[in-house]
Formats: C-alpha cells, structure tokens, sequence
C-alpha cells in the first residue's frame, strides 16, 4: 500500500522538505533509516558547504520541485522526485575521513539496496528499476565533464542505452543545485549543459 503521506509530499507540495523535516521534529523516521541516517551522516565542506547528507537531501527535493512540469505522466514524475530523495542514500555506508577529506566513494552502488528497501516501504515498487537507475547514474555528467577531451561519442551512447540523457541532467542539476555554493546559487551546471550539447551534437 503506497504511503501517501510522502507520495503527496513529494508530488504536490510545494517544499517536500518541510514534510521531512516535520518527520523529523516528531520522530516519524525511527521506521525509515534510511533516511534517518542520512542526518549524522557529514559531507566534505569544499564541495557540500551546506553540511550534512540530510541537509542535502532537503535543498535537492525543493530543487526538484522547479521540474516537475516537465514530467506530466505521474509514473515518470514519481520516478524523478523519489529519484532525488534517495540519490545518495549510499552516504552513510561509504563516508569516510580519507587524507583530510570525507569521501563517499561508491555510494551510487552501495546505495541502491537502502532505495529497494525505502520504496518497498512506501509501496513504491514500480518506481525501483528507474530509481536505480538516477542513483547509478547521477555522479556520470560531472565525472565526464572532468575528462570531457577524452569522452567519446561512443561513451555518450552507451550512457544514453542505459538512461535518458535529459532525465539523468534534469536529475544531476538538482543534486548539483541543492548546495549552497556559487554555481548552485547563480544555477550553473557546467557539466549537464555540456552532456546535452554533446548528446545533441551526436543525435544521441
């Protein structure tokens, strides 16, 4: 049975953070560790200013609300929203303090078994195969962006066999903008405007 409290949240209101926040306040998230771990769970300040993986977590569902008109079929939108509540629900299984830094290598991977479980949860199982597929996926634009001189077309297609290259950025930008830095201010997304012209350029 879908639990509609956060399907609503997610899908109508217009700050989804203030629901999760409201489960918070009133200890409502003892049933949903996965999420509740994402609040001690820290984060490196130079690239997540904002602090820890919850306070994230809030900006990027708020972000995804700024794009929900793209997504009038209620499947799709389900998949997108629930895609950017539990994009890094990886964090607390990977975060470490590495040479100075807190790293969370692998948390695309390690982050797909607390999503099934989450989704389950919330009777949401038609959403999981695409879900798995924003978590897996949504670290690619910058980690391209970064070696873009050596990306291939072929690189591009492959990406685009396994997701929608604009459903992936939609995705990224909100990860991307649901921070508290410059880029994230002035809405700057270097890396996903580059994939789509990319992508454009060869007809991917």
């Amino acid at each position: 049975m879908i639990r509609y409290d956060f399907y609503n949240a997610m899908l109508n209101s217009e700050k989804p953070s203030d629901f999760l926040l409201y489960m918070k306040k009133y200890n409502l998230l003892k049933d949903f560790p996965e999420l509740s771990s994402l609040i001690i769970t820290p984060q490196e300040p130079d690239w997540h200013p904002e602090g820890s993986v919850w306070k994230h977590t809030l900006m990027v569902v708020d972000v995804a609300v700024e794009f929900r008109s793209l997504y009038p079929n209620e499947k799709e939108l389900t998949e997108f929203m629930f895609g950017a509540l539990c994009h890094d629900l990886g964090k607390p299984y990977t975060t470490a303090y590495i040479n100075s830094k807190f790293k969370s290598k692998m948390h695309d991977t390690l982050g797909l078994p607390p999503a099934r479980t989450l989704l389950v949860k919330l009777g949401l199982e038609f959403a999981i195969p695409q879900v798995e597929k924003y978590i897996m996926e949504h670290l690619k634009p910058m980690q391209l962006y970064k070696v873009k001189n050596d990306v291939s077309a072929q690189a591009i297609k492959k990406l685009a066999e396994r997701i929608n290259i604009q459903d992936l950025v939609n995705l990224s930008r909100c990860d991307h903008w649901g921070r508290t830095d410059e880029e994230a201010r002035l809405r700057q997304y270097p890396a996903g405007d580059w994939l789509l012209e990319v992508a454009c350029k060869n007809n991917i």
